[in-house]
């Protein structure tokens, strides 16, 4: 017993004087791989925290790279019914991203929405390629549920895409088809709000969402399902004058995202964020020809360009530090200690991206109702939306900024 007891002690000694190596060891690393560039600091230092991980036996998570969204390329068709005050809407799009890894992700979706709407006035509407005609004297506010359904789809490249593409436009996916990566589930509710002052010659335009949704992805293959609360709202504001003046957007999302494994255990917690802000114009008929600009360039018309921004934090709920600042904030919850240990832990254990892309968007159709409380109407249009990668950055947990060059 007593010799067990000296190994015991003898192996005590060794093991932290190993973790006081590598701790040594750490310091002198990170100020010599620091004139390498964040990259080549991020690998070591990385590689030495693991090793520490390994020697003091706990579970060590491992930090993925995510490959990044390059381009994106949306098709949303939106119908709405006003009966009374009865509203109705069913939102249908396909959103199709490329990614860095040469990868590319389709989304499948369907939203509906019912629920109340009043408002006052009349409105008739068309929009053609990006020239807007007709009358816009309305105010209206609605309130609705909202439920959709959707599926992902993983393809190898473009050209698998497109074939992908095709059979979802034949139909041919409900019967059969390659199997969705990912399968969709979400509801919550939905506020609308407008009010539009204007003829043909000259008027302004309010237009406002907002809206909560909660949502479900389950991943087909690895059984992992993916619980999101999100909050967001978008304005639209339109002002013309004789035909032609200034337009802009501005919208942002905010949701949090839950990941359980397939034995329903938390894995990971994760904060998205995006904001978007496009703004555009349209010329008067009359002075698009002098100043060279044709009949079917679309740059005449309402064209709306902008930049989006997006933020992604992710925690492993299995990093043994996060574990332990999370046990002991479930045994206090009412400690400012325990709270300010938690975040301070989910800020510095965080894997963060961010990123900027340069968007474009293009809407077409048309409105017609008529409404002096109760209303009788309706309104159906196309919209197409493209973003492209402009810049992206990355900080592994603990580490430093670094561009992500393998996406740029």
């Amino acid at each position: 017993m007593r010799a067990m007891g000296s190994e015991r002690g003898q192996a005590t000694v060794d093991y932290v004087a190993l973790i006081a190596v590598l701790a040594l060891l750490i310091v002198p690393t990170a100020a010599a791989v620091a004139g390498g560039g964040p990259g080549v600091a991020n690998a070591v230092l990385g590689q030495l925290r693991r090793a520490l991980c390994i020697v003091t036996g706990g579970m060590c998570p491992v930090h993925e790279r995510r490959p990044c969204v390059v381009a994106g390329d949306s098709d949303t068709r939106h119908v709405a019914v006003s009966i009374a005050f009865v509203r109705l809407d069913e939102d249908r799009y396909v959103l199709r991203e490329r990614l860095s890894d040469g990868t590319v992700r389709l989304t499948v979706a369907e939203r509906d929405g019912a629920g109340l709407e009043a408002g006052i006035g009349a409105r008739a509407k068309l929009k053609l390629k990006g020239r807007s005609i007709g009358v816009d004297r309305e105010a209206r506010g609605a309130i609705q549920g909202v439920l959709g359904h959707g599926k992902v789809y993983l393809a190898k490249d473009d050209r698998a895409a497109d074939g992908l593409l095709r059979s979802i436009q034949r139909r041919a996916l409900p019967f059969g088809g390659p199997r969705p990566r990912q399968v969709i589930f979400e509801g919550g509710i939905r506020g609308l709000g407008r009010v539009g002052l204007g003829g043909p010659a000259a008027g302004i335009g309010l237009d406002g969402v907002a809206e909560t949704i909660v949502g479900v992805r389950r991943d087909e293959r690895s059984g992992e399902i993916s619980i999101s609360l999100g909050t967001g709202g978008w304005g639209w504001a339109l002002l013309s004058a004789v035909r032609a003046g200034p337009t802009g957007i501005g919208e942002g999302d905010v949701g949090l995202v839950l990941t359980l494994d397939r034995r329903r255990r938390p894995i990971e917690l994760a904060l998205n964020a995006t904001g978007t802000v496009a703004g555009g114009s349209k010329l008067p008929f009359g002075l698009a020809g002098p100043i060279g600009i044709g009949a079917g360039d679309r740059d005449a018309n309402v064209n709306m360009r902008g930049r989006r921004w997006e933020l992604g934090a992710r925690v492993d709920l299995r990093d043994p530090a996060v574990a332990a600042a999370w046990k002991a904030f479930r045994h206090d919850p009412t400690s400012s200690a325990t709270l300010r240990a938690l975040g301070g832990r989910l800020r510095d254990r965080a894997h963060v991206d961010v990123r900027s892309y340069a968007v474009r968007s293009q809407s077409d159709g048309g409105a017609l109702s008529l409404a002096f409380g109760l209303k009788l109407g309706g309104e159906l249009f196309h919209t197409t939306d493209r973003s492209t990668l402009l810049s992206a950055a990355t900080r592994p947990p603990g580490g430093l900024w670094e561009p992500r060059m393998d996406c740029v």
